[in-house]
């Protein structure tokens, strides 16, 4: 939509499928992206008449947040995939030549802003995943460093054409677990309820035996708990390494697998449920999102990269060689209590990913086309079996829970929520009875920044 500054009602302005428009500094052209795959970016006249494509990524990489140099002669832009925050910054000119990375840092990059002919600021999470913080590039030097200090988090950032000054979101986020049962009925939200553990910060809940296992943090690092008999105990220490994901836990709640990153590489590892014994699997799988454990504890589905490219492998436990069950850019498998099916989100397409099913042999079993964010796991089964618990919904604070019966493949909605706290991952608990989930508060606030004075003003 288009809204005239001096007043007057907003219109439409270009196609629906257009995303993350900017004007060039002299505000003849500006650039945007669509939602097609591979995100194809176009450069255009000011009203987006005579439009030019100047790239498109294959399917599955995808070119975020573009913005102008001060001085016209480039387009700043972020490519990766933030399905596993795995982005860096990049440049083109707007004719689209000379197309160059500029980022090493594979983490969740975002919100370009150039301030001056050698200086990008953008917002990312550091090496161990805490933050995000705001961030320099220096062109000249090609080096990063951080230029926020503080507790505050930054969650986007933008600049003036002359870069004196920015606007910021900074956030102090919150997140905690609550608990839904799973009723006949479509549950409202005054059913609701919190789930109380003695962790202040509490995410990605995942059940096993009669304990729950969940990612917390002591100080800003999540490492791994447990939760019993009303106790918590620290599994793994998250200063020592961070956890980004949720666990796999195994059905017996005794061993627990978590992706650490050693030689270049994410590589799955195991541990025993008290901490001890932590080893890893094989190393020749770069592992993505989280996995998940057969009924039988002899494997750990997940997605990642081998020699051959991306795709699905079952790890085995007692050692050995990956077994490709799948070829593609997937991620977030589940395996079924029966033993029969895995569940995985299929390619990302603009914010959303299809559910994709094989059978342990790689066979491929049709779903019903049903399409959940991103940005989260989503995806569980009951635990019988008999049903799959899936989160739809258009944005992360718009989710509600759905239940696909494996016997029909029909689905019926369980739940209609009304609190706009962004959901990412959940877990049922053993009986079937309820579902456990996060909830995510950002409480953010917008400040301007000027670069001239070093002042701050809400």
């Amino acid at each position: 939509m288009l809204w005239p500054l001096i007043g007057g009602t907003p219109h439409n302005f270009m196609d629906e499928h257009v995303a993350e428009i900017a004007w060039s500094p002299d505000g003849s052209r500006l650039v945007y992206h669509t939602w097609d795959p591979g995100d194809p970016m176009f450069v255009a006249d000011h009203n987006g008449a005579n439009p030019h494509q100047i790239i498109q990524s294959e399917p599955g990489l995808h070119n975020h947040y573009p913005v102008w140099s001060n001085d016209g002669r480039w387009i700043y832009f972020v490519r990766g995939r933030p399905a596993t925050r795995e982005m860096d910054l990049w440049r083109i000119s707007p004719e689209g030549r000379n197309e160059e990375q500029l980022s090493h840092l594979n983490a969740d990059v975002a919100y370009p802003a150039p301030i001056d002919e050698r200086t990008i600021l953008f917002v990312a999470p550091n090496k161990d995943g805490v933050g995000p913080w705001l961030w320099a590039f220096d062109l000249e030097a090609r080096t990063v460093r951080r230029v926020s200090f503080g507790l505050e988090q930054y969650t986007a950032v933008a600049s003036t054409t002359d870069g004196r000054r920015l606007a910021a979101s900074i956030v102090n986020p919150q997140v905690s677990l609550w608990s839904v049962p799973i009723a006949k009925h479509i549950v409202e939200e005054k059913d609701i309820q919190s789930f109380p553990l003695p962790s202040a910060r509490a995410w990605a809940p995942r059940f096993g035996g009669g304990s729950l296992f969940y990612l917390s943090s002591r100080d800003g690092a999540d490492g791994l708990w447990s939760y019993r008999d009303q106790q918590a105990a620290e599994v793994w220490v998250g200063s020592n390494d961070p956890l980004q994901m949720p666990p796999a836990v195994s059905t017996n709640g005794a061993s627990v697998a978590f992706a650490l990153w050693r030689n270049g590489k994410q590589q799955m590892h195991i541990i025993a449920a008290d901490g001890s014994g932590l080893r890893p699997l094989s190393s020749n799988v770069d592992v993505r999102g989280t996995g998940s454990w057969s009924p039988d504890a002899k494997w750990i589905v997940v997605a990642g990269s081998d020699s051959g490219g991306p795709g699905l492998f079952k790890l085995p436990v007692d050692g050995g060689l990956p077994v490709r069950i799948a070829t593609g850019l997937f991620l977030d498998p589940v395996w079924s209590p029966q033993g029969n099916l895995i569940v995985y989100c299929g390619t990302q397409v603009f914010s959303l990913a299809p559910l994709l099913a094989v059978h342990p042999d790689g066979t491929s079993v049709k779903l019903p086309d049903i399409r959940v964010q991103r940005d989260g796991e989503r995806v569980r089964f009951l635990p019988d079996g008999t049903g799959l618990v899936y989160m739809l919904g258009d944005t992360l604070s718009e989710q509600d829970f759905w239940l696909l019966d494996l016997r029909t493949m029909q689905s019926r909605r369980l739940t209609r929520l009304s609190n706009p706290a962004a959901m990412r991952s959940f877990d049922i608990a053993p009986d079937g009875s309820r579902i456990v989930f996060d909830r995510l508060r950002e409480n953010s606030g917008i400040v301007l920044i000027d670069l001239a004075t070093k002042q701050t003003r809400p």
